[in-house]
Parts: C-alpha cells; structure tokens; sequence
C-alpha cells in the first residue's frame, strides 16, 4: 500500500495512459457488416463460399417504384431515367443494372423476330401500351420478379462492386430518391441498404442517447452521496474507462461493429458499479476516521479485494464470448474484457489516489432520505417470509424458463425498424407486390453425370422447381429452366408451355439457352448457369425475412433434393445472403448455451477460490442464474428475438450480477463474524444493499434513455439492460435473506428482536 502514499505519482501515469489511449481513437474503424463472421471450416459457410466462387455473387441493391399502374408514359419514362441515374452510383456495376428499360423484349412478330429493350421507345398510344403490357406480364422471367401481377409495382435492381461503402451507396440511392420520387412513391431496399440503416441508426442514437444515459448515471451518483467530489470521481472514471477501452480497440484493431457499438453503454454500467462500491464504502469510514489517509486506507483494505475479484471474474465472464465462432463477438469479448480490466485498475488506482489528496469528507447520505429503514425492512420482510419467498421462485422460474426455450433466434433485419421506418415499409412493400426480396441460390452440380442440357436432368430439375415452388413462404424460383420454356414459348408460342415436362432434346435446350444469351446482355445467362453446362444456379424467392422461416425453406430444399435426386450423381450447394443468416443463428444457439455454462463456471471457480468453499461458490451464482432465466424468459414472451446484438446480455448480467453478489457475501460473511444472522444480514442490508441500489437505479436511469430511441435494437438492449439491473437487484436483496435465514434457521434469532433493535 506504499504507492498510495504517493498519489500525485500515480494520477500523473493514469493521465499519461489516458492520453496514449485518447490518441488510439483515431485509429478507429468500422465494420458495418457480416462478411467473415463464420468460421472458415462450417459446413454451410462452405458451400455458401462455393456458389459465390462458381457464380460471383454480388451485393445487390433495389430501387422499388409504386403507382396505380406502371403502363403510363410518365412512370415508364422515369423508370429509364431512375435506371440511367443508378449508373451514376458510386461501386454501381452500370452493365448489372436491370429494370424493364435494359431487360430485353424477344418476341416472335408476324412480320419476324422482334429483339428490343422494353423500353427502348416510350410506348405513347393505347394500342402500344397494351402490346408492352401483354409482351410484360405474359414473360414469367419478369413477372413477379421485376414487375407485379397487380401492374402497381416495378423494381430496377443494380449489382455493387466488391469493397462498395455502405454509407457511401445508401447517400447516393437516397439522392436518386429525392429526385425522381412523386407522383409515384420509391421505395429502396436490398442486403447493403438494410446493413447501412441499421449501422447509421446505431451510430446515431449511441451519440446522442450514451451521453445522456452517462448524464443520468452521474446525477445517480449525486443524489446517492450528496457530494461533488462522490459525482466528479466516478464520473472521470467512467469516461477514462471508455477512452481506455475505445483506445484499445483503436492499437489492436478491433472494429467498431454492430456489436461493440453497445460497449459504451456497458462501460458505463461496470464503471459506475465499481466506482459507486468505492465511493460508499469511504464515506462509510470517513464518518469514523480521524484523518482522510486513514479513510482511503480502510476503503481500500476492505471494499479492494472484493473489487478486483468482481473486476477478474467479469474480465473472465466476457472472455468466455471467445467461445462463440460468430468473429464479432469473439471480437467482443476480447474487447469486453480489457474493458472491465481497464475499469477496475483506474477505480482501485483514480479514486484513491485523488482521495488521498484531498481533505476528509462526510456524506450527506442521511439528509435525502432514510434508506437505512427501507433496507431494514426489506431484509425483514424477506426473513419473515422466506417460505414464501423461495416458493414464490419456486414457481415462477419454471415459466421463465418455459418461455425462454422459445425465444426466437437470429436477426430479422426488417424488424429492427418500427413500423413508421422507411426501410421496413419497403421492405414490405417489395414482399407484398413481388414474389419475395430475400434469396436463397441453389447451386446443381452435375459435372460426374454430364450436362445440364441432358433431357433427364432438365425433366427431373424442372420437377425440383416445381416442388420448392410448394415451399411455405416461397414467392418464386428462377433458373434456367425457366429461360428455356420462356424462350420456347417466344418462338412457338402455339406450344404448350405450361407442360411440366416439355419434350425437348438437348439440342433444342442448347438452342433455346443460345437464343437467349444472343438475345440478352453479356454474361446473363452465366448468372444461373456455368460455361460448361456442369452447374446451375436456382433462385428462390423468399417472401419473408424471418430467419426461422428461412430454416424452414432450407430444410424443405434439401429434404425435397434427396428425393429428386437420390442415387444420382448430383450434388446441391445452397447459397446467398439468407443461408448466411442461417449459419448465424445456428451458431448463436450453439454458443449462448455454452457462453452461459462457461460464464457461470468461471464465476463458480473463481469465487470459491475466494470463499474458499464450493458452496459459498454456489451461493454466488444464483442471483446471476435467476437473473438469466428470467431475462431470456421475458424475451420469448415478448418475441425478442435473441440475435448477435442481445447475445451480450449474458455477460451483462454476469458482470454486473457477480458485483452484487460478491459485494453483498463479503459484507454477510464478515458481519457474520460478529452477529446472529439475521442481526448479519441486516447489518450487510443496511450498508451493502445500499450501495447496490445506488448502483442499480443509477444504471436502470442511464439506459432507461435508449429505450426511448426509436431504433428497435437500441430499445430492446437499453430497456433489457434496465430491466436486468432491476432483477439482478431484487434477486440479491431479497433472495439471500430469505435463502441464509432459511439455511441458519437453527440459530435464527427472535424475530421481534430484531425489530426492536
């Protein structure tokens, strides 16, 4: 304890530290998406890798118009303008753009083979506007796809180079928005603009609602201590806390993701934890110390090791996100816990280091309101009925846990917006005129049995659409089965398109497949087959974004492909963005079940290290474990889904929780040698319980605030995290009495005595 002795020594480290950290901030980046999130060796992961190697998978955006009826001159003449204006797009692949102005129109004419853009002229007179119509919603490749049934709705889709700027494209569509939007109503949606709203909406409500949440958690503190000095320490704690954290990610090169975006707000949960045990734990002995050295000694002697073993074993909890295969909260829990480290050292250095130098002070704590009697009868309360207590949670946890096994998994990205937000409304809008927006890519590899043009396996191919097209929530499916039959109808239209196995030869099909790329721009018909003829690539059109309906298509889709093609020598690779999303939410079950066992061990270790016994471990833990489940249980009753973001509030609540319950056991155990048990237990309530609701209602205000946002994540994170500072402070206060006096009922004094005392 010698180094506290000279403060001034350590404040000017802690400054210099601070500063290096600060200057890591500009080395800062973002990641604003999801690429690389799965490990390299997962078994979908790699057929995902294998369709977007064999057919150059792209980011895709789509540009939706909305009218009465697309067939007039006005909206026809402004979906060529808004299809010339998208090539002006930063990372647009101007040869990728498709709507009816550069889809081509291949008609057998009575005058010959008409090949024309739809919109290569304007259609003006009545007579041309029916013929367009006809030509439009007769082509089943455009119908459903690129222009509605109900003639209200057409999509201009645009491919994005590899490296595109999701802030930099999404600026630019909204631009072309702007300026060709009314009479009709534009709608733009597709992966990359879904990415980017979802990161600019975190990003800017993290600016303006963190320091509000910070501003409440600091006027916590004030009305807790009363006292400048109890609000000013914790408050340049907190902020050298984040400043160190952030700095950190900065050297390291640890992005700024979705995920880590919600680290502010638990730096300034942790932060305050341990800054407010400190502050309340030397106002306690400053009201009996003759000096104020001695009143930072005894603070440190005493509140020290109980937090630097909450500050490891939170630091060990977020650890034990590496457990997850999903990068970005691997990314996290390194990040989670230096942060943690980061705050422990600064509270168990700052605080005592600046209180060492400054004169004595008292708290005013009595003067706000007499929390001492409120705890008193809470710890009262809790004992005189602690058969009911323990039977109440007896009851109540098996249905949270009941409604915790069924939480949602995964992220429906539309639904991270209300219901008034732009992107969710189209999103909406393309799902409800067009066959679905969202697209899985089957991938048919025939290269050990021949060719796609084989007559047999374009029959059996053709059976396989058919099927998936019964899928629930399938809109549509595209291949080049579809090419085939939409050019042979071109070309005699007298025949029967309809026929579910056209009698062709593989001549015709090799034919059929020649006219449309002669007939088509460069490359299209390489988008859904390979040169070779060995691969083909079948669109699903998905008309729902909820990742346990996607499970649904992708079960059915390999179910359906082992009956088709059983004892063939085909095989099926599915691919695009929802098989993506699909391994993601398998491993965020995987790993929030191991994250959980993993978390509660470290914690069970490391505190009967600490107590020196496996049941004092236990004890430990069971505010956290009633916690948990009650948390996941409100989720599945409320439809919250458990995604990559709320996959963190493991670790917040084992961070802040292990506080409590450590905090609280040391003041038990200790007050233990020296009284009764429920004399200990009202002792450690009237004291340590005071510290951990000033540490909770602090909190439950600061992130209160983001639940006001109007970003459905950013709601969901501030009012959880709210609702877990709560709980974890309920559990602790009432649980333990109820538990230790149901434990030492033996030795349990008289009641009425301790009333009187």
């Amino acid at each position: 304890m010698n180094i506290f002795y000279r403060p001034k020594t350590i404040i000017a480290v802690l400054v210099t530290v601070t500063i290096f950290f600060a200057m890591g901030l500009s080395k800062l980046e973002v990641r604003n998406n999801f690429d690389g999130e799965l490990p390299k060796d997962d078994p979908i992961n790699q057929k995902y890798e294998m369709v977007k190697d064999h057919f150059d998978e792209r980011a895709k955006i789509l540009i939706g118009i909305e009218t009465e009826n697309i067939f007039n001159p006005a909206t026809l003449q402004k979906i060529k303008d808004i299809s010339q204006a998208m090539e002006e797009i930063p990372f647009v692949l101007p040869d990728e753009i498709k709507s009816l102005s550069t889809l081509k129109n291949v008609q057998e004419r009575s005058w010959g083979l008409d090949i024309n853009n739809f919109l290569d002229t304007i259609p003006t007179t009545d007579v041309a506007l029916k013929r367009l119509q006809s030509d439009v919603l007769k082509n089943k490749i455009i119908l459903g796809k690129f222009v509605s049934e109900d003639k209200k709705f057409t999509v201009i889709t645009a491919n994005l180079e590899d490296g595109f700027e999701g802030a930099e494209v999404l600026a630019s569509v909204e631009e072309v928005k702007s300026q060709f939007e009314s009479p009709e109503i534009l709608h733009i949606t597709g992966a990359p603009i879904l990415v980017e709203d979802v990161q600019r909406g975190i990003s800017g409500d993290s600016r303006r609602f963190i320091p509000a949440a910070i501003l409440l958690v600091f006027l916590g503190f004030f009305f807790s201590f009363r006292r400048l000095r109890g609000t000013i320490l914790p408050a340049i704690m907190v902020v050298m806390s984040i400043v160190w954290t952030m700095g950190f990610m900065g050297y390291t090169g640890l992005p700024i993701t979705v995920v880590s975006n919600a680290l502010p707000v638990i730096m300034v949960a942790v932060a305050s934890s341990y800054g407010i045990h400190f502050m309340n734990s030397y106002y306690k002995y400053a009201e009996t110390a003759d000096d104020n050295q001695e009143a930072v000694m005894k603070t440190l002697i005493n509140i020290g090791p109980p937090i630097l073993i909450t500050g490891i074993t939170s630091a060990l909890g977020s650890a034990s996100l590496l457990i997850f295969k999903i990068t970005s909260l691997k990314e996290f829990g390194i990040i989670g816990a230096a942060g943690f480290l980061f705050a422990t050292i600064i509270c168990l250095t700052l605080l005592p280091a600046v209180s060492f130098i400054l004169p004595l002070q008292k708290s005013k704590l009595n003067s706000i309101l007499n929390l001492q009697s409120i705890m008193d009868k809470i710890t009262l309360n809790a004992i005189r009925n602690r058969y009911v207590v323990l039977s109440i949670y007896l009851l109540i946890i098996p249905v949270f846990a009941f409604w915790a096994l069924k939480i949602q998994i995964g992220d429906d990205y539309t639904k991270f917006f209300p219901g008034s937000h732009q992107g969710r409304i189209a999103a909406e809008e393309f799902n409800d005129h067009l066959n679905g927006v969202r697209i899985m890519d089957v991938m048919i590899d025939v290269s050990k049995k021949g060719n796609i043009k084989d007559p047999n396996t374009f029959n059996t191919l053709s059976t396989f659409q058919n099927d998936i097209l019964g899928i629930p929530y399938v809109g549509s499916a595209y291949s080049y089965i579809d090419v085939v039959k939409q050019m042979k109808e071109n070309f005699n239209p007298t025949a029967d398109s309809e026929s579910e196995k056209p009698s062709m030869t593989a001549e015709e099909i090799s034919q059929y497949l020649m006219l449309f790329e002669m007939s088509s721009e460069p490359g299209d018909l390489y988008t859904i087959m390979d040169e070779s003829y060995e691969r083909a690539k079948l669109q699903v059109f998905i008309k729902s974004s909820n990742p346990q309906d996607h499970r649904i298509v992708y079960d059915e889709i390999n179910r359906k492909f082992n009956e088709h093609f059983s004892g063939y020598q085909i095989s099926m690779a599915l691919g695009g963005d929802v098989v993506n999303r699909i391994a993601l939410s398998e491993y965020i079950v995987k790993g929030k079940v191991l994250n959980i066992i993993l978390a509660l061990l470290i914690v069970l270790m490391t505190c009967s290290l600490l107590f020196r016994s496996l049941k004092k471990g236990l004890f430990t833990i069971i505010p956290i474990v009633l916690s948990l489940v009650m948390i996941f249980g409100c989720m599945g009753m409320l439809g919250i889904r458990l995604g990559i973001s709320t996959s963190l509030l493991t670790a917040m609540i084992v961070g802040i929780g292990i506080d409590f319950a450590v905090h609280y056991l040391v003041g038990f155990y200790n007050a233990r040698k020296h009284h009764q048990v429920d004399n200990a237990l009202s002792v450690t309530s009237t004291h340590i319980g005071k510290a951990i609701f000033f540490d909770a209602a602090s909190n439950i205000a600061g992130f209160s605030v983001l639940s006001l946002s109007g970003f459905l994540p950013v709601q969901h994170f501030g009012w959880l995290l709210a609702f877990s500072m709560m709980l974890i402070f309920v559990n602790t206060i009432i649980v333990y009495p109820g538990l230790f006096s149901f434990k030492y009922r033996q030795r349990r004094e008289v009641i009425s005595t301790l009333a009187t005392t």
